[in-house]
């Protein structure tokens, strides 16, 4: 009878053991516009386990918990940035009616259960909020003429936008030369949106006109960029653990990156060799590596060759290469994840702005302080000093013959 006992509490103790908490889904968005609503989800799986609470934060601060034995069960911490709408939260699925700049950081959900496991879950990702500019780059301190040799000192200001704007120059529809630019530090208004200058300042030469007239545009280039997250490959160091690859369950993206190559164990000083593939885009994906989340070291990475796609997009191609140490693992295993950051790049450009080359010059003589070059006296110029020395001499002649 004894031995009876002891069978069924260890079967009943297998059957515990089997029993896994898991987040089913965590959707968290990379962007949202400003003002935009918001859904953020924390999907879960009991299993045999009972709930006991689900707490959501943002940049570690708790602003959301759910324990369904309290009355009501949902509730809500005042943080800036966070604006929930408790009648339309559900358990972890909850709801901001809007957002701000301030609602930008790192949100992570935490599921946990009951005695006697007290297991816990969580899963973190970052949202960024983007603000567009709502009118074009201007430009400032343009003059309707310039003479040949004159400095041209302009300025090309953006308005408010989150992220900055990336400002560019062009003459004559040809970008202009570097060491013409110089870029003052980047502004932010009381509101958390940033305001970029781009000064140009060139010495006007007869190459910089066409047809007597210069063309002036600025560009402003906003990089709204969001990450897509690979499937999370885990590694065992245990040889008594399944030999196979365990693919997590959440927070995979239809076009994200890929992974191929690697085994499902390893152990210290085996070398991983894995390679991660991004989607078709373009402009191309970012690729990076992160190992038990950490981003890995650069001497971790084999930059590939990118696969060109006949539609002009690109998949661009990262390795993942290293020698396995101890602190590689934790509790034996050991995660590999690979995320792609995608950029829509939305361009606006400024009124164009022209200006003529003078036919007249400051003076007789120009003389260019950067070569010592004399340049050419403009005719009507020299048409001035002939009457004005004729006239002189003309005046010394009647004064002599008097």
């Amino acid at each position: 009878m004894g031995l009876f006992v002891v069978v069924i509490l260890i079967a009943m103790a297998g059957q515990y053991s089997v029993s896994t908490l898991k987040l089913r889904d965590f959707n968290v968005p990379d962007v949202a516009m400003r003002g935009e609503a918001v859904w953020l989800n924390c999907s879960y799986d009991l299993e045999r386990d009972k709930l006991y609470s689900i707490k959501w934060h943002k940049n570690n601060v708790e602003f959301y918990r759910y324990l369904p034995e309290d009355n009501p069960p949902g509730q809500k911490y005042e943080l800036l940035g966070i604006y929930l709408d408790l009648d339309l939260c559900k358990e972890g699925n909850i709801y901001m009616s809007k957002t701000d700049v301030h609602s930008e950081g790192i949100y992570r959900c935490e599921v946990s259960t009951e005695a006697p496991f007290f297991r816990t879950v969580k899963r973190e990702r970052e949202m960024r909020i983007y603000v567009n500019p709502t009118s074009k780059p201007v430009i400032r301190g343009v003059k309707p003429q310039y003479f040949r040799g004159e400095v041209v000192n302009i300025s090309c200001i953006s308005a408010p936008s989150r992220p900055k704007a990336i400002l560019k120059w062009w003459i004559n529809d040809q970008e202009a030369p570097i060491e013409d630019l110089f870029r003052p530090p980047t502004t932010e208004s009381l509101e958390g949106l940033f305001i970029s200058e781009l000064i140009l300042k060139f010495r006007a030469r007869p190459h910089h006109f066409k047809d007597g007239r210069m063309k002036l545009i600025c560009e402003a280039i906003i990089l709204q960029a969001h990450t897509l997250r690979s499937e999370e490959i885990h590694i065992s160091s245990n040889s008594t653990m399944p030999r196979k690859t365990i693919f997590s369950d959440y927070d995979v993206e239809n076009d994200g990156p890929t992974i191929i190559g690697g085994k499902s164990k390893y152990d210290v000083g085996d070398v991983v060799d894995v390679k991660c593939t991004a989607s078709k885009s373009q402009p191309p994906a970012e690729l990076h590596w992160y190992i038990n989340d950490r981003e890995a070291k650069p001497e971790y990475l084999l930059p590939l060759e990118q696969i060109v796609h006949g539609d002009g997009s690109v998949s661009t191609k990262l390795g993942l290469q290293f020698v396995v140490k101890h602190r590689h693992f934790q509790k034996h295993e050991m995660r590999l994840r690979c995320t792609a950051t995608l950029s829509k790049v939305r361009k606006m450009s400024s009124e164009v702005q022209e200006a003529e080359i003078s036919e007249q010059h400051m003076s007789d003589l120009h003389v260019d302080l950067d070569t010592g070059e004399v340049l050419n006296r403009s005719p009507g110029t020299c048409k001035m000093h002939q009457i004005a020395r004729i006239s002189t001499l003309l005046s010394f002649l009647i004064l002599y013959a008097h």
